[in-house]
């Protein structure tokens, strides 16, 4: 049947006026809401990287530091088996590459980064001979946006008391606190990764753990 003349015909796939209206003031809303849970799985990747980074780094450190100090020895009876021990650095006797004779390992703090040198012995038997040793960047530990960059060493005593460190007691340390803080940047700003550690020295005062 045919429509009457002048009759309104209704367009059942179309939208009206108001519909487009509607749409047009939610989709904003919808594009925002999309955007910022964007950005903020992006920063969370973000974090999640820069936190693994850092971990990454500091353990590799830590560990090697671990092992070395766990080993360190006298090169001579009640002398200790430090030959210098600071809150940013360390010297310390240890067999590194297993020959029998000790190498004078040194642990310090320059700038943003952990450095680790080895000295090798010129002499076969005591006194040894070290000269001056290689030092080599070993970990990245970056001072960014004021966060301060650490690797701080604290000294034990056989009773567990902290040393005041001084030439005439370096030879009472039996362990050895570390503390490294790892700094690494994000998209979000900085995150910060803090290890801290007690290593007890095996070959001295009988301390086996």
């Amino acid at each position: 049947m045919r429509s009457p003349i002048g009759s309104a015909r209704r367009d059942d796939g179309g939208f009206s006026l108001l519909e487009l209206l509607i749409s047009a003031a939610i989709l904003p809303i919808v594009l925002g809401a999309a955007y910022f849970a964007f950005i903020g799985m992006t920063n969370n990747y973000s974090n999640v990287q820069a936190t693994s980074d850092a971990t990454g780094e500091a353990q590799k450190g830590l560990d090697t530091l671990v092992r070395e100090l766990r080993q360190a020895r006298e090169i001579q009876d009640g002398g200790g088996a430090f030959a210098d021990a600071t809150s940013s650095s360390c010297s310390f006797y240890c067999d590194v590459n297993l020959d029998g004779i000790p190498e004078l390992v040194t642990y310090y703090v320059q700038g943003n980064d952990l450095y680790r040198g080895v000295g090798v012995p010129t002499t076969q038997v005591y006194p040894y001979n070290y000269p001056t040793r290689d030092q080599t960047m070993f970990v990245r530990v970056m001072n960014i946006g004021g966060m301060t960059a650490q690797a701080v060493f604290t000294y034990y005593n056989s009773a567990d008391g902290v040393v005041a460190v001084t030439s005439s007691n370096m030879n009472t340390i039996s362990a050895v606190g570390i503390h490294l803080l790892a700094t690494r940047p994000s998209q979000s700003g900085f995150v910060s990764v803090d290890f801290s550690t007690k290593v007890k020295i095996r070959a001295l005062f009988d301390s086996l753990s």
